[in-house]
């Protein structure tokens, strides 16, 4: 790994513990009863459930193969990081199916097609900067810079229980990377590629949910709707 990408680790440690914060009133200060759960999110009580524990479970396993990988790298322990390379496919097909129960548990209970919207744009745009990551998995310029890219689509959940806006965190992390690239490496092409799919990702969506909210209904309705 290169050494400009030695910080790494740290990046995601701090990724990490910014995500345990914006989930300890909801879910990590209730441990071990999670009894009388308030979602900061309007402030309404919410049922923890298995579905529920099995995604925290895989957000953290996935949060702590971010940060062990580059350890690895910086360490020389080339084959140790590409066995947990390989693990993480099963990793993340488990997060992935945790993630659909998760949103199919929250939808089921309450229609919010903003939440479903985010659903719609976060999902994918994890699904794609890791499998390009992946695909570059012999070229480790990029294949670092997408694991980084990995963290976006996770922003919006996190920073919504701080009621912050998730966009502009978001947009704030895409220039972070810019401006670290221009005084480093100057490897912009990976980041190009991710915002173009992003931005790309964001009109779709934009476009569902300001343009065309009956399209978008029909979508919620094919998942949740009742036969």
């Amino acid at each position: 790994m290169e050494k400009t990408y030695r910080f790494l680790p740290y990046f995601f440690v701090a990724f990490f513990v910014l995500v345990i914060y914006c989930f300890f009133q909801s879910y990590f200060g209730e441990f071990p009863d999670f009894q009388g759960v308030i979602s900061p999110i309007g402030n309404t009580p919410i049922a923890i459930t298995g579905v529920t524990h099995f995604h925290a479970v895989m957000l953290i396993v996935w949060l702590l193969i971010l940060i062990v990988q580059p350890i690895l790298i910086v360490q020389q322990k080339r084959e140790w990081h590409r066995l947990v390379g390989k693990a993480s496919y099963v990793v993340v097909a488990l997060m992935v199916v945790s993630l659909l129960l998760i949103i199919n548990q929250e939808q089921s209970r309450e229609k919010s097609l903003p939440v479903f919207t985010a659903n719609l744009f976060d999902v994918p745009v994890f699904l794609v900067f890791y499998g390009l990551a992946i695909y570059f998995r012999r070229k480790p310029a990029y294949h670092a810079r997408f694991m980084v890219m990995t963290v976006i689509p996770f922003i919006n959940p996190a920073v919504a229980r701080l009621l912050a806006n998730g966009l502009a965190v978001q947009l704030g992390l895409w220039l972070l990377f810019f401006v670290v690239e221009f005084f480093t490496r100057k490897t912009f092409k990976p980041y190009f590629i991710g915002l173009g799919y992003y931005v790309f990702n964001l009109a779709v969506v934009a476009y569902l949910f300001l343009g065309n909210q009956p399209l978008l209904d029909s979508i919620w309705q094919l998942f949740f709707g009742k036969p």
